[in-house]
């Protein structure tokens, strides 16, 4: 039905990028009627004794509170945020597992989103303690919150589409470099043939033919990481947006199949 959600796994040793990264765009693409009320810190949930997801570097606070410089005061501009943040595509772009909002204008208990289940819910009973509070918690996968360069792509391509353009899209970073000291060779994948083999790619799908399609969507600026020819929910993101911003390639469902791989491929 959803993506697994992975809640607490561990506790960090610092902040991550990626979710440094989020927190920094939301501040910067709301003018700051959104701030940083909080991220990595290794704690307890409020009001419980098992461990928060915030200590994992995954997690963190914004909130809507006048402030002297920051925060407009309005829950309007932090509900923006959260529909936006839970769109199927943007959600599966930037690894988005939960959006929790503590304010209680749709019930006294609050309401949350989780991946698994890819919706919200009106909770009718204490979910979490703080309600009425004036900000939103938001958590990521583990693999967005280390990487900061995706995030940026995706979050600036989503915005400008869904949000008016409010900030100009900046062209596809590579992504981080890798330790290695030799990148895996161009040869392998390009030998694979391009023509259409007559098999649909998916979330689960493995070998050279995946990675022609990692290749090609980093090269197309839609980044995925290196080309290893697994096809895991980083690609399947990159995929799902290169179909939204090719709407030749037919439903954008994150599947390679034969529309997509011809426009993506050639």
């Amino acid at each position: 039905m959803g993506r697994p959600y992975t809640g607490w796994d561990g506790d960090a040793k610092g902040r991550r990028p990626g979710t440094e990264k989020l927190i920094q765009l939301i501040a910067q693409h709301t003018g700051k009627a959104l701030w940083n009320n909080g991220s990595w810190g290794v704690r307890s949930k409020r009001g419980k004794s098992s461990p928060s997801v915030h200590g994992t570097g995954r997690a963190f606070d914004m909130s809507w509170r006048k402030m002297e410089n920051r925060g407009s005061g309005r829950y309007d501009d932090a509900h923006r945020v959260m529909e936006f943040l839970t769109r199927p595509d943007v959600a599966d772009a930037l690894g988005i597992e939960a959006v929790f909002d503590y304010w209680n204008h749709y019930g006294p208990h609050g309401r949350g989103y989780k991946c698994d289940r890819g919706a919200w819910q009106v909770y009718d009973k204490k979910a979490f303690s703080g309600v009425p509070g004036d900000w939103i918690h938001v958590e990521v996968s583990p693999a967005l919150a280390d990487d900061p360069n995706a995030v940026n792509h995706y979050f600036l391509h989503f915005w400008n589409l869904y949000e008016g353009g409010a900030a100009p899209a900046a062209p596809a970073p590579a992504p981080a470099p890798a330790p290695a000291p030799a990148p895996e060779p161009a040869a392998k994948v390009e030998v694979v043939s391009t023509s259409w083999s007559g098999r649909s790619m998916r979330k689960g799908s493995r070998g050279d033919r995946v990675k022609v399609v990692q290749k090609a969507l980093n090269d197309a600026g839609f980044p995925c990481g290196k080309a290893d020819g697994k096809y895991g929910p980083v690609t399947e993101g990159a995929v799902k947006a290169f179909q939204q911003a090719h709407p030749e390639c037919g439903p954008v469902d994150g599947i390679v199949g034969k529309m997509t791989w011809a426009v993506l491929v050639g």
